[in-house]
């Protein structure tokens, strides 16, 4: 919050370039630039960042982040378990049987790998 308040004095009050202030602070033009732009937004000046805490300032630069709803369904984990617990699936060239679930080291179950059959090509 150090360096925001900083950046904003000089921005603000001392009028200096985005590149001065990054090189005066080490930091790069464009992280100058972001913490004025969000002061910006907020309408902060300098005499308003003087009165205000560090938490006051960060609350109005960094408003709280909306919560998001997810467009994406979730997958029906019953319908994927039973397709994977078969024992066994067709090929889809010939009609074959090829290997589903196997007994994999120790008693787990394994799948085995989707190669296709030598007669897909």
């Amino acid at each position: 919050m150090r360096r925001i308040r900083e950046v904003l004095r000089l921005h603000l009050q001392a009028e200096l370039s985005f590149g001065d202030i990054g090189r005066a602070l080490k930091i790069s033009k464009s992280v100058a630039a972001k913490y004025a732009s969000l002061a910006r937004i907020a309408g902060v000046d300098w005499a308003l960042v003087e009165r205000l805490t560090d938490e006051e300032l960060q609350a109005r630069l960094y408003r709280p982040t909306l919560p998001r709803s997810s467009h994406q369904l979730a997958p029906d984990f019953a319908l994927v378990h039973q397709e994977l617990k078969r024992a066994a699936s067709p090929c889809s060239c010939c009609g074959r049987s090829t290997p589903g679930a196997t007994r994999g080291p120790a008693g787990t179950r394994a799948f085995a790998s989707s190669t296709p059959c030598s007669r897909e090509a």
